[in-house]
């Protein structure tokens, strides 16, 4: 399982956060590397995806700076995952599940101690012969420990967090932004590498502990959201 997925998450909550002003210098790659548990290459991948998405910059010789918050706008709803399996058409393909210790990255990403269990679901969704959706999700193993005993192609796991948790849900934080696809995903949504896709990322809070963390990349050219509002 990558690393840097998920050191990237924990450098973008502290850009999304207080943590680094506009302009504020980041960590130097040694120092995250410390930080992380990981290789400079590992950081500086992280790091190199968060420039291109327009929440760093570089100065030669001086460091990584942040480009501060970036504008937000609206809200988006989306529809339950019972709605997509029904389908006849829609399928989910498990690509991998299990239950790992956490590293420092994953600790920092869902607020563990080190060592820490948490459970991690890589799925792929399909419309007929085309996959258009993938998700990754990590999750606090304490908040709902029977998880991997469940077929993870039928049921939705944030359906499963609300009905069976061992801790109240109280908030999701979710954002829809743009990025272009690198070649991990590119591969299994069957697209060349650098295509635009959108990517979706949900927190799920029980008070101020996070229970659990997914990013959703969806291919753009197969999937809309919209919403009616009143004026």
């Amino acid at each position: 399982m990558s690393k840097y997925p998920a050191i990237k998450a924990s450098l973008k909550e502290r850009l999304l956060g207080s943590e680094y002003l506009d302009g504020h210098a980041l960590p130097s790659e040694p120092q995250l590397a410390r930080e992380f548990d990981v290789s400079r290459m590992t950081v500086r991948r992280a790091i190199d995806e968060l420039e291109r998405e327009g929440y760093v910059y570089r100065v030669q010789g001086a460091g990584t700076f942040s480009t501060g918050k970036r504008f937000q706008q609206g809200g988006f709803m989306v529809s339950p995952f019972a709605d997509w399996s029904a389908h006849p058409s829609k399928r989910t393909q498990v690509i991998g599940a299990g239950l790992f210790p956490a590293t420092p990255e994953i600790a920092g990403v869902l607020n563990l101690a080190v060592g820490d269990d948490f459970a991690f679901v890589h799925r792929l969704r399909w419309d007929g012969e085309t996959p258009i959706v993938i998700e990754k999700r990590y999750i606090d193993a304490q908040a709902l420990p029977d998880l991997l005993s469940h077929d993870l192609t039928r049921v939705s796991v944030h359906d499963l967090l609300a009905r069976r948790a061992e801790v109240p849900l109280t908030r999701v934080d979710q954002y829809l932004e743009a990025v272009n696809l690198r070649p991990e995903e590119a591969s299994l949504l069957q697209v060349q590498p650098g295509t635009a896709a959108l990517l979706m990322r949900r927190t799920t809070f029980s008070g101020e502990r996070r229970v659990s963390y997914v990013m959703y990349w969806v291919r753009s050219d197969r999937f809309k959201f919209e919403s009616t509002f009143e004026p």
